[in-house]
């Protein structure tokens, strides 16, 4: 059986989701009916990753993703469009959205492995531009 490999983005979003799911009190809750742990029902399903990708590949556009500085100032956006897209945009009226973007991006800037694959990740959109704009 082959396992194949998260891809940055996916990297990222799972890192996300349970920053998200720490600060906000959001978890696992134990089904009434089995006991199992199950998670809580979501009001809306989210959008497709298309539409994600195309966010986030606007944002990196017309960037030089390998100046360190330029990273520093993507962070916070491209965590930013993640989270809205993963929770919806009801998620800024939580008392701790700006602490817990905060507080995310804090986190992926101090440990360098996430750094990586952060770049990885505008690598792979930054590709993704050229690949759209170049003629076939």
């Amino acid at each position: 059986m082959a396992i194949d490999r998260l891809s940055p983005t996916s990297t990222l979003i799972a890192t996300l989701r349970a920053g998200v799911r720490r600060a906000t009190g959001e978890g696992v809750t134990v089904a009434e009916s089995g006991g199992s742990p199950s998670r809580p029902p979501s009001a809306n399903p989210r959008p497709d990753v298309a539409v994600l990708r195309r966010q986030l590949t606007d944002l990196v556009r017309d960037e030089v993703i390998d100046d360190p500085a330029t990273q520093a100032r993507l962070r916070p956006r491209v965590v930013r469009a993640i989270l809205l897209w993963e929770f919806g945009p009801k998620l800024r009226e939580h008392p701790e959205w700006q602490p817990m973007l905060e507080s995310i991006d804090a986190a992926l800037a101090a440990d360098e492995g996430q750094r990586r694959q952060f770049a990885a990740l505008l690598a792979d959109l930054k590709r993704g531009t050229q690949a759209a704009s170049s003629p076939d």
